[in-house]
C-alpha cells in the first residue's frame, strides 16, 4: 500500500482479498442517523456526526422572504438546503453542488421529504472550478471549505466559492455565507458585490450577506 496526506491506496489480486476485512470496511461507511434522526450521514464527510455550528448560525439568520431559484454550494449531506426549505416557503428550486459523491448521495436521500415542495437538483461538481453558465440564481447559501487534507487554512477555496457565487447570481441576487471569524473574505466579497454586511457574529463564526444590487 501507499500512504500520503492521511490517504491510502491499496491493490490486490482477484481472489486474494480478505472478505471479512472488506465487509468490515464497508460497514464503517454505512450511512447512519444524526441530529436526532433528522439526517443520514457517514464518516469522512465534513462535520459528519453533528450539525456544524457555523451552518446552524447561518440557518438561523436566513430571511424568510427568500424566493425563486437558489443554490447550496458545498451542500454536504443537505442540512442548509433543508433549512432553506423549512424557513423560506416561497423558494421554487435549489441546486445542491457537492464534490464528495458520498455526501451528495445522502443529500438526495435526506431531501426526499421536500421533493414536492420545490424542484431539487443534485450536482456532483467542484464549485471552485466555477458553476455552469446556464444556471442563474436569486440566492446562494454556502459554508465554504477552508482546509484540505490536514493542511493549513486554504483561503483560496473560500475565495473561489465567492467568485463562483458572484458569477452565478442574477442581478440583485444575494449570497449568504458563513465562515470562521478569522478568515479574510471581506476584500473578495467587496470586489464582487455591491453590498456586503455582517448579519451575525457569535465570536467564532460570522454570517455575511452580499448582494449584487441594493436591497
Amino acid at each position: 500500500s501507499l500512504s500520503k496526506n492521511r490517504c491510502r491506496v491499496f491493490w490486490t489480486r482477484a481472489g486474494a482479498g480478505d472478505p471479512a476485512l472488506r465487509a468490515e470496511w464497508a460497514a464503517a461507511d454505512e450511512p447512519r442517523p444524526v441530529a436526532d434522526g433528522r439526517f443520514l450521514s457517514r464518516p469522512g464527510l465534513f462535520a459528519w456526526d453533528r450539525i456544524d455550528p457555523g451552518s446552524a448560525l447561518l440557518a438561523a439568520h436566513l430571511p424568510a422572504e427568500l424566493k425563486g431559484q437558489g443554490a447550496d454550494l458545498g451542500a454536504g449531506f443537505g442540512y442548509l438546503s433543508a433549512e432553506v426549505l423549512d424557513r423560506c416557503p416561497e423558494v421554487a428550486s435549489i441546486d445542491l453542488y457537492e464534490a464528495e459523491a458520498r455526501g451528495l448521495e445522502l443529500a438526495r436521500r435526506n431531501l426526499e421529504p421536500y421533493a414536492g415542495r420545490a424542484e431539487l437538483d443534485f450536482l456532483w461538481h467542484d464549485v471552485a472550478a466555477g458553476l455552469p453558465r446556464d444556471r442563474r440564481y436569486h440566492f446562494i447559501v454556502t459554508n465554504p471549505p477552508f482546509h484540505e487534507g490536514g493542511r493549513a487554512d486554504r483561503h483560496d477555496l473560500g475565495r473561489a466559492f465567492i467568485t463562483a457565487a458572484a458569477a452565478a447570481l442574477r442581478q440583485k441576487g444575494r449570497l449568504f455565507l458563513v465562515a470562521n471569524r478569522h478568515l479574510p473574505y471581506e476584500a473578495t466579497l467587496e470586489q464582487a458585490f455591491v453590498m456586503v454586511r455582517r448579519i451575525a457574529d457569535d465570536g467564532t463564526y460570522k454570517v455575511i450577506e452580499a448582494s449584487k444590487g441594493t436591497k
